[in-house]
């Protein structure tokens, strides 16, 4: 029941907020440090999948899908980023818990 509640309210989210990004924005590269998943989006920057904010499965998918955005040249939609943090040696990086790919 908890993750059926919080997709719902990720979809309503996404529909409130309209966060998506410009059809120039493609994923260029992937990087996975420990556990985390860093995304690195043209014009957006990198963005980061944390283990201990969405859990082992989360970034699994997240991954996945980033490779699958990486390999094809799709465009990511909508992400909700935080805060800027430093990762991996990577200033300015900002967590995500929601990753959309555009067709």
């Amino acid at each position: 029941m908890n993750r059926v509640l919080r997709a719902l309210i990720i979809l309503a989210l996404s529909l409130i907020s309209g966060a998506a990004y410009s059809e120039e924005n493609k994923v260029t590269k992937v990087y996975v440090c420990g556990t985390d998943v860093g995304i690195y989006i043209e014009n957006v920057g990198w963005l980061v999948a944390k283990e201990s904010a969405i859990g082992q499965s989360g970034v699994d998918r997240i991954l996945s899908m980033a490779l699958s955005l990486a390999s094809s040249n799709m465009k990511p939609g909508y992400l909700n980023p935080g805060e800027s943090f430093n990762w991996c040696g990577i200033s300015n990086a900002r967590p995500i818990t929601v990753l959309q790919v555009v067709r």
